[in-house]
């Protein structure tokens, strides 16, 4: 991972737009850069930038959110209402650019933060909440937020935190950044395999011994096969008998339903004869009649229809005459309304032409009113909009109780702004002028009040310095007495061992016999003789004289003395270094301090003078009043100059309101309705339609007349020759034959009826035939047994074969399911045999590396790790000093790191005993050599070192900046460096530098 650029806005002291480019020069020619600048200028607001734009959190806060930006006045600059954070990094998936923001809504409320990813090689978002955008960092870069902070950006204080976190943090931070997660999830899943092939192989040998309990003996299954052969034998027998019992059963049955057929026949045929015979009786005749009038047929039609037509004829005539007299009385109505509502009289012969001039007329009336009304409505909606911004009812019906709110409004407008234009002097300086003056000095004091604050907090820094200092010389001022006296006990004690060490040896060279007899052990050489085996050294009366115990005894009590004299001798060195720190560190805060104070004198000294009693805040708000009145006078005058325009806008609509009535008056004069083109168009298609219809009727009539009258003579000539012919035929008159001819239906009707008895007889007599000759066939091949004899023979013989078959069903199951279990067994030991074989190494596997958590595996890998990591650490230590090397904690010692002390002959001290400077100096290793590790498999190409090199003393600040060079410069990475510690700025060429301007906030500057 490299960082290629970072740019922000209005981050803490830093106000304004900055951008700091990677990739640009400086940094393309040296990689190695400082981050300089006083206390408080915003170096370390560089870094809350980075993990700001990829994490939403800084190191000294945590998360951000909206309260903590209002609450604790983070991240936004003071008096800005928008800032943002970007940065641009390359990574294994391409190059992102991360963005964090936050803006003021147009309410002045403080909106919630925004953030996004953006894909730099597509150019597109990355779809995804802001929630979610730190966890997308997280997934593409390989480091979550504390394992960032850890080894990319080490902030204030991290150093030591990492050298001093538990056994199971620092494997965690391990197993992410080099990628040895894997180990763990190798062993899970080696753990995982095993225990799901021992589960699949048990639940086979499970089913094996079901399958077992479920097979037949030998000599049972040798029987259940006889028996099975048997039965079947038994089948085939039965199924023959039961075979020809049911062929001559259905013979039987078939005679039976022939017979029935026969009978049912015969009655058909009977119904169907009588049928015949009451037809000729009720409709023969008269269908004999209808076919000799039917020689007529056409004659008589033609008569019928020429009767039909006269009378549809002789109708319509008295319609048309009563439709022509509907349509002159509407005529009348017509006239009568054009003369009421359009004031105008007219015939049919002039309508056209008074119309066209009426319309003429009216409608030039209506444009010109219209064109007032619109007029009207353009100037009214502005109007009531206007009246509306100052709580002002515009209503028509009232005009003058408008015009008089209207001037009591102006008046008060007027008079409040008169009262804040002799408070101002307005008439001397505009309010633009006075509001910039008022707002100067807001600028002025809350400049003032930012630094105030400043100078209170270096004084607090300093009082708590102080109280450190007198704490650690309370804490010293005991150790120089202890340590003195604790070596007077040890040169007692050394004297005390030495007369007690020479005596011993001279009672040694004074041994007798006996003396050896005693030091005598089993399958030991003896002195004298050489014999392993000593018979005579049983049974020796022993005889002590506490010699060797008192002397062992001294020599531990020696060795815990030394101990505690290391111990005292350690902590007073390091109280020493920590006492010169503070004084250093106390100095450099007197130094700020008086700078501060100086600057703050010089530049505030007639702010305070007059400021008086008074507070920052109230002046504040004494200001903020006065710009808020100032603010309020300027919206005044413009409310002035609003409310004038529109009295003369009133007085303009009253005057449209005038013309409009004149044009609505004449309107009426010639027109009483409301919507004039619709009661014209509507009396004037009423008209030409009535108009219409008079004509069309007048037309109806005269045709109907004529043709009724042609009708009237053709059917006179029709019925003289029509009665001649029929009388003839035995009919006196065209109705008699006309009453005695059938409906051309019911006469089709009953043909069709008569020819479907007739075949339905024909087709009866063919079937009784027909059966008649079957029944006697049947007869002759059908059995003698009656059928009840045949079905109970079928019924027993059936039941017999079923009994058989599910006798020979069961002994067929049972013999298949013996067949089947036993090729169950047999597969299934042939499966858990050969998964025996194939998971073997599983076996073997889940013994060495396999457990449900993956720690065993994974604990094995972290252990080397964590010594591949300490043997980088200490090769890095080379180069910084030549005192200490990092090693693991014993299982008896303290759970963080363990620092050897070679200066103190290898003497093992936890890492928390370590003075600041030390802690640095091998926490700044630790981070080089974590890096170096991490780089294996997540490329780190950027290091930000935060602080710390304050506490190093001028040979170890070289020391570790030549290491920090040659790092550089062996790896290409780029290594940021913050401090202001002026020997470090002057060895490093290219810088960042912040400078601060007095009034709270700083400047950026790349060199």
């Amino acid at each position: 991972m490299k960082i290629l650029k970072i740019a922000f806005k209005n981050i803490n002291s830093l106000r304004g737009e900055h951008e700091i480019d990677f990739t640009q020069e400086p940094f393309l020619q040296n990689s190695l850069f400082a981050i300089t600048g006083p206390t408080g200028s915003g170096k370390t607001t560089i870094l809350d930038v980075i993990s700001l734009a990829l994490f939403n959190q800084v190191p000294r806060i945590g998360s951000i959110n909206k309260n903590d930006v209002l609450k604790k006045g983070a991240i936004l600059t003071r008096n800005q209402s928008d800032a943002y954070a970007s940065i641009t990094y390359q990574c294994n998936s391409g190059i992102f650019i991360s963005t964090w923001s936050i803006s003021t809504a147009r309410t002045g409320n403080l909106r919630e933060y925004h953030m996004e990813i953006t894909d730099v090689q597509s150019g597109t978002f990355i779809d995804v909440n802001k929630g979610k955008v730190p966890s997308k960092n997280e997934e593409l870069i390989g480091l979550n937020y504390d394992q960032f902070i850890k080894s990319v950006v080490l902030a204030q204080g991290e150093f030591a935190k990492f050298l001093q976190v538990p056994k199971k943090e620092r494997g965690a931070l391990l197993e992410k950044i080099t990628g040895t997660d894997i180990y763990r999830r190798i062993g899970m899943e080696v753990f995982l395999r095993n225990k799901e092939r021992a589960k699949k192989i048990d639940a086979k040998r499970a089913k094996i011994e079901t399958f077992r309990e479920q097979l037949l003996e030998e000599d049972t299954f040798t029987a259940k096969q006889k028996e099975a052969e048997t039965l079947s034998e038994t089948q085939q027998q039965l199924k023959q008998t039961i075979e020809q019992l049911t062929k001559e059963i259905e013979l039987k049955k078939k005679l039976q339903a022939e017979e029935r057929e026969l009978q049912k026949t015969q009655k058909e045929l009977g119904e169907v004869v009588a049928l015949q015979e009451n037809f000729e009786k009720e409709k023969g005749d008269a269908l004999k009649h209808h076919e000799a009038i039917q020689l007529f047929a056409e004659e008589l039609n033609q008569w019928q229809s020429l009767q039909e037509k006269q009378k549809e004829k002789q109708t319509e005539i008295i319609k048309a005459t009563e439709a022509l007299e509907a349509a002159k009385a509407q005529r009348e109505h017509l006239t009568q309304q054009l003369s009421e509502q359009f004031k105008l009289t007219v015939t049919p012969t002039d309508f056209s032409e008074k119309m066209e001039l009426y319309k003429a007329e009216v409608r030039a009336l209506i444009d010109e009113r219209n064109a007032l009304r619109t007029a009207f409505e353009t100037s009214k909606n502005p109007l009531q909009t206007a009246a509306r911004e100052f709580d002002l009812l515009f209503d028509l019906k009232d005009l003058k109780g408008f015009e008089t709110a209207l001037q009591e409004k102006s008046t008060k407008t007027k008079s409040a702004y008169a009262a804040l234009e002799n408070r101002f002097d307005l008439k001397n300086a505009s309010v633009a002028e006075r509001l910039a003056t008022i707002q100067s000095k807001l600028k002025n004091i809350r400049a003032a009040e930012k630094a105030h604050m400043a100078l209170s907090t270096l004084q607090s820094q300093r009082k708590e310095r102080n109280e450190e200092y007198v704490s650690i010389q309370k804490q010293q001022a005991q150790l120089p007495e202890e340590v003195k006296q604790l070596k007077q006990q040890i040169e007692l004690k050394e004297a005390q061992h030495t007369a007690k060490q020479k005596t011993l040896e001279v009672e040694q060279l004074q041994k007798q016999l006996e003396d050896y007899r005693k030091d005598l052990q089993n399958n030991e050489p003896c002195p004298l003789c050489g014999s392993l085996d000593h018979p005579f050294a049983a049974h020796i009366p022993q005889e002590e004289n506490g010699l060797k115990a008192a002397v062992l005894q001294l020599e531990h009590e020696l060795k815990t003395l030394n101990k505690e004299l290391v111990t005292r001798e350690s902590s007073l060195q390091q109280l020493t270094q920590q006492t010169q720190q503070l004084e250093q560190r106390i100095k450099v805060l007197d130094e700020e301090l008086s700078a501060q104070q100086t600057t703050f004198d010089a530049q505030f000294k007639n702010l305070m003078q007059s400021k008086g009693s008074a507070t920052f805040n109230e002046l504040e708000l004494q200001l903020e009043q006065q710009e808020q009145e100032l603010n309020s006078a300027e919206k005044l005058q413009q409310n002035i100059k609003v409310l004038a325009q529109i009295q003369q806008q009133t007085t303009d609509l009253k005057g449209l309101l005038a013309k409009g009535k004149k044009k609505a008056e004449a309107i009426s004069a010639v027109y009483s309705g409301k919507n004039f083109e619709q009661d014209i168009s509507h009396i004037e298609t009423s008209w030409n339609r009535n108009e219409q219809t008079v004509n069309q009727q007048q037309q109806l009539l005269t045709t109907a007349k004529e043709t009724e009258h042609d009708l009237a003579k053709t059917l006179e000539g029709l019925t003289t020759s029509l009665v001649g012919q029929l009388n003839k035929k035995g009919y006196k008159s065209i109705e008699d034959a006309l009453q005695k001819r059938l409906n051309a239906a019911t006469a089709q009707t009953w043909k069709q009826e008569l020819e479907k008895i007739n075949d339905e007889a024909l087709r009866l007599k063919t079937l009784r035939n027909k059966l008649i000759e079957e029944i006697q066939i049947l007869t002759d091949s059908a059995s003698d047994a009656p059928l009840e004899k045949l079905q109970e023979q079928h019924q027993a013989q059936t039941e017999t074969l079923q009994q058989n078959e599910h006798l020979a069903s069961d002994l067929s199951r049972q013999l298949l399911n013996h067949k089947d279990n036993l090729e169950q067994i047999r597969k299934l030991q042939k499966q858990i045999d050969q998964e025996l074989k194939n998971g073997e190494h599983w076996l073997i596997l889940n013994n060495l590396i396999g457990d449900a958590n993956g720690n065993k595996f994974n604990d094995f890998a972290q252990d080397l790790t964590l010594a591949q990591l300490l043997q980088l650490a200490n090769k890095r230590l080379k180069h910084l000093t030549d005192r200490y090397q990092i090693d693991q904690p014993a299982d008896d010692e303290d759970d963080s790191l363990v620092a050897i002390d070679e200066h103190m002959g290898g003497q093992r001290r936890s890492i928390k005993t370590l003075s600041g400077g030390e802690t640095f100096i091998l926490s700044l290793a630790l981070a080089l050599a974590l890096s170096d590790l991490a780089s294996r498999n997540i490329e780190i190409n950027s290091l930000f070192i935060d602080e710390g090199f304050g506490t190093l003393d001028p040979e170890t600040l070289d020391q570790t900046l030549d290491t920090l060079e040659v790092l550089q410069a062996e790896s290409s990475k780029m290594i940021g460096v913050i401090s202001h510690v002026d020997s470090l700025k002057e060895r490093i060429a290219t810088q960042i530098q912040l400078t601060q301007n007095g009034q709270g906030y700083s400047s950026l500057k790349i060199v």
